[in-house]
């Protein structure tokens, strides 16, 4: 007699087309996910120790890394050459770097805080220049009324007056709450020393010591991944360092050749807004700018001949030579990265917000190439175990 199939119950369809499904499974898993963090933010105070500690922590593990990105190279150069100890070669470098900044600011803060005080006292004078040249091109090409021209006068000299006084306050109010919180600034300049000397010691380690945590079977992947961010970081951050000094001295030489008063200041102030990809050198022009106009129109465009030079010099020179292509990022993305970053954590999301985005790639591409040759949904691409030699 034949042998009929039975028929499959509706649950063993239902488990065939819809559980056991690959597709599915991955939007349970995203689902799952979203539902944990959902209940994490309407949570907070479950993760409050843990953001306090964060808080109290990463001033000196961010300050450590960039210091270790920088001597890392160094260290590395005496331990070779110099055929120095490691430990040897980690003193050398942490007391010639605190020697230098020793001497910054032995030497140079002073003279900048009187630069910072004189321009900002001096903020009500320039706001009278700028308007007694407005009204000598008013007079010559009558471009606005004289009620109307009255009035901006009262408005911009108000404003300044109250801007300068704004200022001053502010730098002594700011004092007052660098005294109340100089417990932070103690445990960093205490503990940054210490995180970053077996940073110096014992980094090239740390992928290894942070993968005993990872399955056996992954651990090679994601020492590769944790490589690969290494490379990104340290990458970027030796670039924007370097180009940033390089953009300091240049504005720094340009604005004292031509004469430009507080050219020290305005060109110290042009290095850290460099570390803004893009808009630093052009948020660093405007008080030139302003300056400029105040003096003379000689003055302005000696200052937009500076700006044009080191615009040549960083875009096609520094930039393509130090940094080159190390990101591997569209700078369209970067703007929006610098936008979303700006919008959600401030001047910090401006500053970290491309380094830590090429953190996320690397962990996202790592995540999908596993995902690709595990899930069976991308047949063409097969585990590493299972290609031919």
């Amino acid at each position: 007699m034949k042998n009929l199939r039975q028929p499959e119950s509706g649950f063993s369809w239902f488990y065939q087309r819809f559980l056991n499904n690959h597709i599915t499974i991955l939007l349970l898993n995203i689902f799952l996910l979203l539902l944990v963090l959902n209940e994490l933010m309407q949570n907070a105070w479950i993760l409050a120790p843990v953001w306090k500690f964060i808080g109290i922590t990463m001033p000196a593990i961010v300050v450590a890394g960039i210091l270790f990105y920088v001597l890392d190279p160094f260290v590395h150069f005496m331990e070779r050459r110099l055929h120095l100890r490691t430990g040897l070669a980690i003193a050398v470098a942490m007391l010639l770097t605190v020697g230098i900044i020793v001497l910054i600011f032995l030497n140079l803060i002073p003279f900048l805080t009187k630069q910072t005080s004189g321009i900002i006292g001096a903020l009500p004078q320039f706001a009278n220049d700028m308007l007694h040249n407005i009204n000598h091109l008013n007079q010559e090409h009558h471009w606005v009324s004289n009620s109307n021209l009255a009035d901006i006068n009262e408005r911009v000299s108000t404003y300044f007056s109250k801007r300068g006084l704004n200022l001053l306050t502010g730098t002594l109010s700011s004092l007052g709450n660098v005294v109340t919180t100089v417990s932070d600034w103690v445990i960093t300049i205490i503990t940054a020393p210490l995180v970053l000397f077996f940073m110096l010691k014992d980094g090239s380690r740390f992928p290894h010591y942070i993968s005993q945590v990872v399955p056996t079977a992954y651990r090679s992947r994601f020492i590769t991944m944790l490589d690969q961010m290494n490379v990104k970081v340290s990458s970027y951050v030796r670039g924007q360092l370097l180009v940033a000094l390089c953009v300091m001295i240049i504005f720094t030489t340009g604005y004292s050749i031509i004469g430009l008063r507080y050219a020290l200041l305005i060109g110290f102030l042009a290095g850290p807004l460099n570390l803004i990809p893009y808009f630093g050198s052009a948020i660093a022009l405007v008080p030139a700018l302003i300056i400029g106009v105040v003096t003379s129109p000689s003055m302005l465009l000696g200052v937009v001949i500076v700006y044009l030079i080191e615009w040549v010099l960083e875009t096609q020179v520094l930039s393509p030579l130090i940094m080159g292509n190390s990101l591997a990022m569209h700078p369209i993305t970067i703007v929006f990265v610098l936008l979303a970053g700006g919008k959600m954590f401030g001047l910090l999301g401006v500053i970290f917000g491309v380094p830590g985005f090429a953190v996320l790639k690397v962990l996202a591409t790592t995540t999908f190439q596993w995902y690709q040759e595990y899930s069976a949904l991308y047949p063409d691409v097969l585990p590493p175990d299972e290609l031919e030699p």
